[in-house]
């Protein structure tokens, strides 16, 4: 179910954008309800237990309500509050379940699965770390498409959302096209740590599913 919320958001952010600004309040609705229903089904696929229900409800209820709040008024202070709880949230997610997979004896569909949605899970909130970013410092980024004198946005939430993701997985995936870059010193070393982490989570994985899968031929025999 997560890994199709996630499936979900990032197919809907280009078409959110290909509405346009004037199609801007359905778009953002649109984003709001698939960025709702992944928090969502975070909290209750990753949640083994009662205890870890509580706290993910707890993180992602305000980031629930903030995100509809900024659907409709679109403040800056209530963006930022937002963006900082859905970090925290999502942050909390991807150890959830990194935790799980290190501590799963057996390769699984569901054990591929988990590493695929806490690969997703990192590229959006390296999106929303992103649009963060901006939101305190507009000059953060700069848009080679940009006309001049203008400055690009990536705000996550609204239909320019497809911009922040599309940045957090291309530096990830240390594709760099060189269409988005970072103008500001914080905005070069964030984007040097996700590409970092990026390769880091991809080589660990690989490692510990050839691990469980040594494992399982070895008890097999």
């Amino acid at each position: 179910v997560l890994l199709c919320a996630l499936t979900l958001l990032l197919v809907s952010a280009p078409v959110a954008h290909a509405l346009g600004a004037g199609a801007r309040p359905v778009a953002q609705i649109v984003i709001a309800a698939l960025f709702s229903a992944m928090l969502l089904s975070a909290v209750f696929q990753v949640s083994r237990s009662r205890v870890a229900q509580i706290i993910g409800l707890t993180l992602a209820g305000p980031v629930l309500v903030l995100q509809w709040i900024n659907a409709w008024l679109e403040m800056d202070r209530i963006a930022v509050a937002n963006h900082v709880l859905a970090i925290l949230f999502l942050g909390y997610v991807v150890i959830v379940i990194v935790k799980l997979l290190f501590t799963s004896t057996r390769a699984t569909s569901d054990t591929i699965c988990a590493s695929a949605c806490a690969y997703l899970v990192l590229g959006v909130l390296w999106a929303v770390v992103y649009s963060l970013v901006q939101i305190l410092d507009p000059a953060s980024f700069a848009f080679a498409l940009a006309e001049e004198g203008q400055v690009g946005s990536m705000r996550f939430g609204t239909e320019r959302s497809v911009f922040a993701i599309y940045y957090s997985f291309v530096t990830m995936s240390t594709l760099g096209y060189g269409d988005i870059v970072p103008a500001s010193g914080s905005a070069r070393m964030l984007a040097a740590v996700q590409a970092v982490m990026g390769q880091l989570y991809i080589a660990v994985l690989v490692a510990r599913l050839v691990g469980l899968h040594i494992s399982q031929s070895a008890t097999r025999r």
